[in-house]
């Protein structure tokens, strides 16, 4: 399939130490990643890896230090291409509410990116209610304002903002944060039938591995701003092959203590980018850490078809059989 999002070896640095320092932090370092029509993505790590900042920086919110990135193979690197990137991609912010501003009515709020990017409507209102009826919601939403939602209300209005354009891509960070699991169910059954029915592309950042599972195709990982394993969603929840994916995947609650995995715990706090660890920056926190971990940094290398990962020793079995095999860099 087509590839509509394209990210090749994007890094990201901060200035550190003042305004007028040289100095610079390394907060993303060389993230490859492609999305096809009609596929979602999910990204996912721990607090701190980079997710936000990644999604950020393709809707040129964030500058790249280096790499490329191109949208329906356009390159966005200027302001011009940016501008025009907005108009086929769009961002769901992770609080929908504070994302809305207080003084604007729903309706106006969900039509305004036609005024941005200068296209007048004859008819707002009639717009407005299309809009909302394509997120379920009724016409009478739209005199209000965003102090007057719920939390799902809100995040449906933003789900209506984001697609009002009819883009190509859409970014949702965290898209069910803060909701109720009723509500979160909705919210993922809507996007879904969008996905289905207008062939959206997603790029979907969250710390629920549930909807991981439920709405993405395949799977992103990220660690300390490095991409650590990547592979379709199915494979790597069944057998992934990075022991730090291992550890997420079995730090998700499960109501029978039995089912649970002690030995694939992450141990420690997460290392400061201002001092990454040498070799691997997982060593210092793997159940699988050996010295070979913790003199050379592994590459990202194929661990099967359409799966990558950057270890050593790429764990394979270690659901089943706590087995290992390396991976040739």
């Amino acid at each position: 399939m087509k590839t509509v999002l394209d990210l090749r070896d994007v890094s990201v640095d901060l200035p550190l130490g003042g305004f007028l320092s040289r100095a610079r932090l390394p907060i993303l370092l060389d993230v490859s990643l492609g999305i096809a029509a009609g596929e979602s993505v999910a990204l996912v790590g721990e607090s701190g890896s980079g997710k936000t900042t990644l999604a950020r920086a393709v809707m040129g919110l964030q500058p790249i230090s280096r790499g490329t990135m191109s949208l329906d193979d356009q390159p966005l690197s200027t302001a011009a291409d940016f501008t025009r990137m907005r108009r086929q991609a769009a961002m769901m912010f992770q609080d929908a509410t504070a994302s809305l501003s207080p003084r604007l009515t729903v309706g106006y709020l969900i039509t305004e990116p036609f005024r941005i990017h200068g296209q007048p409507l004859a008819d707002p209102e009639t717009t407005a209610r299309d809009l909302l009826a394509m997120v379920g919601l009724p016409p009478a939403i739209a005199g209000r304002y965003p102090h007057e939602l719920s939390g799902g209300q809100a995040r449906r209005i933003g789900v209506a903002r984001a697609l009002a354009l009819k883009p190509r891509l859409l970014i949702a960070d965290e898209p069910t944060a803060g909701l109720d699991v009723s509500v979160q169910a909705e919210v993922l059954n809507l996007l879904s039938d969008l996905r289905r029915d207008m062939g959206l592309a997603y790029l979907i950042i969250t710390h629920n591995l549930a909807l991981v599972r439920h709405v993405a195709d395949r799977v992103v990982v990220l660690y300390l701003g490095r991409v650590v394993e990547q592979g379709p969603t199915a494979q790597v929840f069944a057998k992934p092959a990075h022991p730090y994916t291992a550890s997420l995947i079995a730090a998700e609650p499960k109501p029978d203590p039995r089912q649970r995995r002690a030995d694939l715990a992450i141990r420690g706090e997460v290392p400061s980018v201002l001092r990454r660890p040498s070799g691997c920056e997982f060593h210092a926190r793997c159940p699988l850490a050996r010295d070979l971990c913790r003199r050379v940094a592994p590459a990202l290398a194929s661990t099967g078809p359409g799966r990558m990962a950057r270890c050593h020793f790429a764990v394979t079995t270690q659901q089943e059989q706590g087995e290992e095999h390396a991976v040739e860099n």
